[in-house]
């Protein structure tokens, strides 16, 4: 693990594998570095591959208030730290981080969004701020558990049943254990979608969705491939929206292909 600290002074934590062109992975929500776990050893056969986790989760400390301006500056920071140009790659709500990411650096190799969790109008409705107050109060009662079935429910629309099967598997705990950072990502359902703002964005750009995914998500990913105006999509025939442990080998020989065209 390696600590880069952002300029606010918080500190993210940093892993790095592999050998070749440096890519920087941003993890979404509900989770930390460990999201990327199965795909990492097989990127890092063509690539110097960096994780980290989001602050406020794992290795990473954090600070008072969350913003989202104070995420993209550790994404900044990050790729400043790598020292040379860089792939950029993320998953949902680290998809929203990791374009805005793009907004500002224009010396990417290539950028590779999955599933970018913006909620374009009239998709689905946004979670009601009263959600946000209920996991709260349900943090402060310590109830993380509750926060993650919340979260996952409102979030990725999950059913019980779904959710009982992530509860029985070896994952569910470490899901709990970054369940207070979850109001973090409750920020980003704020964020809108402007097509005309990102027009700058002239890298590369690889949009991925699942061919099983709530079609909020897959309606997302279409929108902001359209208004890119150097983007791609792909989809991943059988796949929802973590295909990077559902199908690591297909997740990472996508990623692979586009960046290595794309250097």
């Amino acid at each position: 693990m390696e600590i880069t600290t952002s300029p606010d002074g918080t500190r993210i934590a940093l892993w790095r594998e592999g050998s070749g062109p440096p890519l920087l992975m941003v993890h979404g929500g509900v989770c930390d570095h460990l999201a990327w776990y199965f795909v990492v050893p097989l990127l890092a056969r063509n690539f110097t591959v960096y994780t980290f986790d989001r602050r406020g989760r794992g290795g990473s400390s954090d600070a008072q208030p969350a913003t989202v301006d104070r995420e993209v500056d550790d994404i900044a920071t990050l790729l400043q730290s790598i020292g040379e140009p860089a792939h950029l790659l993320g998953h949902s709500a680290g998809g929203i981080l990791a374009l805005k990411a793009a907004m500002r650096e224009y010396n990417l190799l290539s950028l590779m969004l999955y599933e970018p969790a913006f909620v374009v109008e009239g998709a689905r409705e946004r979670p009601t701020p009263e959600i946000l107050q209920k996991m709260r109060a349900l943090l402060a009662a310590g109830n993380r558990a509750e926060v993650v079935r919340v979260a996952i429910r409102e979030s990725v629309g999950l059913s019980e049943s779904e959710i009982a099967e992530m509860e029985a598997s070896q994952g569910w705990d470490h899901l709990c254990g970054v369940a207070h950072a979850i109001p973090n990502d409750w920020l980003l359902w704020e964020e809108r979608f402007d097509a005309q703002s990102v027009k700058a964005v002239r890298t590369p750009t690889l949009l991925l969705e699942g061919s099983e995914s709530p079609n909020w998500l897959r309606h997302a990913a279409q929108t902001v491939a359209d208004a890119l105006p150097n983007a791609r999509l792909v989809e991943l025939a059988g796949q929802a929206h973590s295909a990077m442990i559902t199908a690591p080998e297909l997740f990472a020989q996508a990623v692979t292909n586009f960046a290595l065209q794309s250097n």
